[in-house]
């Protein structure tokens, strides 16, 4: 009986060193992950911010074209920034819900801008003999314009949220 009095200190004391080292183990593996992914967060971001700007430059230098002509003019998008980002899956747990919504929004508009220009692209080189040739154009220019206006409405707002997280981030150490 003796001996259980004298070694229950030393198990009490190994016990809780063991407890309080997992412990501190789990924090610091936890405070890795989430430098790791904040890390992660600035270099998707600072790509993503990027592209959408090179992608607004191209849509401002483009909708003269479609204003003034018939025919318009056809523009590269980018999506490389976002299509690496989304590889994983898991750029909502990286950047937040609601960011990736909003950047999702702009790459939606942007696709189906790209969907259309290589329709119309298309049909630039189709035979002037298919039936209704003209009214696809103008519908194509149509859903171009629009696109591009809502694409250029919709930019500074994606930029600002990016530019806040960015803020936040370089906050966090």
């Amino acid at each position: 009986m003796d001996l259980i009095y004298d070694a229950l200190p030393e198990l009490i004391a190994t016990l809780t060193g063991v407890f309080v080292g997992g412990l501190g183990a789990m924090y610091i593996e936890r405070q890795r992950e989430l430098a790791s992914k904040r890390k992660r967060a600035r270099i998707i971001l600072h790509n993503i911010y990027g592209e959408l700007e090179d992608n607004f430059y191209a849509l401002e230098g483009a909708k003269p074209a479609y204003e003034n002509t018939s025919y318009g003019k056809s523009f590269y998008i980018s999506t490389i920034a976002r299509q690496t980002a989304t590889t994983g899956g898991d750029l909502p747990d990286i950047i937040g819900y609601e960011l990736a919504d909003i950047i999702e929004n702009q790459y939606s508009i942007l696709l189906r801008l790209t969907y259309y220009v290589n329709l119309m692209t298309k049909l630039w080189f189709a035979p002037d003999s298919i039936i209704g040739k003209k009214e696809m154009q103008e519908g194509f220019r149509q859903h171009i314009m629009n696109g591009l206006q809502e694409g250029i409405e919709y930019h500074p707002y994606v930029i600002q949220k990016i530019s806040q997280t960015q803020k936040a981030l370089k906050q966090i150490k």
